[in-house]
């Protein structure tokens, strides 16, 4: 019985921690501002629909090359919790069928995050073309 309450609370706790860890990575990304080239991105994320977006910024970002090795790690978690936002959704409606504005700022945030780390790579490869990158590594 006791090994049940341990099992329990800590997996409520390593979600709530998981959750912190994931608001605090969509937080740091909300005080970056996209450069010009991904400025239209952006916007369409903020667009209705920009919940629904980061499966489009993460296709655009597989296409781009990756300079960094382990580049993908944060992704990874902004995309299990943006799924996470899906199911909660999905679980529990609003009346009336309309979306919840938490979870659909949560999942443009998601996505707005994504954006971030693609004008980062794009940045970052157009340096590496012009030459002022010799290291991939720095």
């Amino acid at each position: 019985m006791h090994e049940l309450l341990v099992l329990v609370l800590a997996s409520v706790l390593t979600l709530y921690l998981g959750i912190r860890y994931w608001r605090a990575l969509l937080w740091s990304a909300s005080r970056q501002r996209l450069s010009e080239a991904s400025r239209e991105l952006g916007e369409w994320i903020d667009g209705p629909h920009g919940e629904k977006s980061l499966a489009v910024v993460c296709a655009l970002l597989r296409v781009c090359p990756k300079l960094e090795r382990g580049s993908d790690r944060k992704l990874v978690a902004v995309s299990v919790y943006d799924r996470l936002l899906g199911v909660i959704e999905k679980l529990w409606p609003q009346r009336g069928g309309e979306r919840n504005p938490w979870i659909a700022a949560e999942r443009r945030a998601c996505a707005y995050f994504a954006a971030i780390m693609l004008d980062q790579r794009i940045t970052r490869t157009s340096q590496w073309y012009a030459g002022q990158v010799t290291n991939s590594s720095s």
